[in-house]
């Protein structure tokens, strides 16, 4: 599921100057609820936060010990966008806890990464490394800061990013503005209004030697995602994640 996490998250950045938070189901439509997920977003002038919280039900809570997972991202707002300073993603089950912080150091232009993790209570691994590019775009602020192009009717409807966060694709998410009949398509699979935009999310990395997986999102026109499809695991097929009340 390492795939399904790191595009997952591009989405869960979902910011708006106006909005606070925002909920989320994750489901399938073979086994029914899978998860839940919490967003919250502060921003000030100069600075922001976005947590976003992610706790397994059902048959996904069985599967994965009761996972849950949470992730901040903290920085600055320059010229209107989000330059990401920290990104910390942490995962918990009953026995294992692991987390991930990535330090950006805009002035060295370079981007650490410490993992901590520890298995029935003790720490088992404490390693730091460079990432092999740089970048102040993160895993939760990437689709506020592209969400004004995708929203624009212009000429482009490709832009390639480089991701704090998303090292297992190379840090490269790959992102399509839909148009036209593909467009229609896409609505009628997601079963949403004609004036949706439908962005696919994506990777020209294979991951474990597995083909990438390809994300299909309908925005609303005030810019937050409001369905998210993709296929996953055979266990659970299709899973969809969309908007429920505030």
């Amino acid at each position: 599921m390492k795939m399904e996490r790191t595009v997952l998250l591009l989405f869960l950045g979902i910011a708006n100057l106006w909005a606070e938070s925002w909920h989320y189901r994750i489901a399938s439509p073979l086994v029914g609820t899978l998860g839940r997920i919490t967003i919250a977003k502060k921003l000030s002038t100069e600075h922001y936060r976005i947590d976003v919280d992610v706790k397994s039900k059902g048959i996904a809570a069985f599967l994965t010990g009761k996972r849950q997972e949470h992730y901040r991202s903290e920085g600055v707002v320059r010229h209107g966008k989000l330059k990401s300073r920290t990104l910390r993603m942490e995962r918990r089950t009953k026995k294992k806890r692991q987390i991930d912080t990535y330090i950006i150091d805009s002035g060295k232009r370079k981007v650490v990464k410490k993992r901590l993790r520890w298995k029935k209570g003790k720490l088992d691994t404490n390693r730091s490394k460079t990432l092999p590019y740089f970048s102040q775009e993160d895993l939760l602020t990437l689709y506020f800061n592209i969400a004004p192009n995708l929203l624009k009717d212009g000429k482009k409807t490709h832009w390639e990013i480089l991701t704090v966060g998303a090292e297992k694709i190379k840090g490269r998410v790959i992102i399509d503005r839909l148009k036209g009949k593909e467009a229609q398509k896409a609505r009628r699979t997601l079963k949403v209004g004609a004036d949706r935009i439908i962005v696919v999310f994506h990777s020209s990395e294979k991951i474990a030697g597995k083909r990438n997986r390809r994300f299909t999102v309908a925005i609303d026109p005030q810019g937050i995602p409001e369905k998210i499809r993709f296929v996953a695991i055979p266990v659970v097929g299709v899973i969809v994640i969309e908007r429920r009340g505030r």
